[in-house]
């Protein structure tokens, strides 16, 4: 593995590992998707530099700590394809409000056929991307 921090590190000691990874400014970012929102994004793609990596919070949005603080994860290409693959899922089923780059009319599809998404996602063996190598982080503005 290169050297670098995991993301997992990342989180649980920001303080020891915020100056072993470059803070990258909001504006130089092009969010894509959210895949979780709690009064704020959570987590979902985005793009810098002409490369699609995820974001995840750091900060522990339970307590409402502002700013928020983020994280941005390397993926490979397989675990790209797979959060490319949940978000045209959960467009064809639940909607495209979630899409950030969209230039249609964002619209919430029917509820009765949300499941059709929620049904497959639940079913999702997800290891989470404790182990990936993060690029940068950032400040929510």
């Amino acid at each position: 593995m290169e050297p670098g921090v995991n993301f997992k590190d990342l989180k649980s000691s920001f303080n020891d590992h915020k100056h072993s990874v470059p803070e990258i400014l909001y504006d130089e970012l092009n969010f894509l998707w959210i895949q979780d929102y709690y009064d704020g994004m959570l987590d979902g793609m985005l793009k810098y530099k002409d490369q699609k990596y995820r974001f995840e919070i750091i900060t522990d949005f339970t307590k409402n700590v502002y700013p928020r603080i983020f994280a941005i994860i390397t993926l490979t290409e397989s675990e790209i394809k797979e959060e490319e693959y949940w978000n045209e899922l959960f467009e064809k089923y639940v909607g495209n409000h979630n899409n950030l780059e969209t230039t249609e009319e964002r619209k919430l599809k029917p509820q009765s056929g949300h499941h059709l998404f929620y049904d497959e996602f639940n079913k999702r063996k997800f290891k989470g991307y404790d182990s990936n190598l993060v690029k940068g982080w950032y400040i929510e503005s």
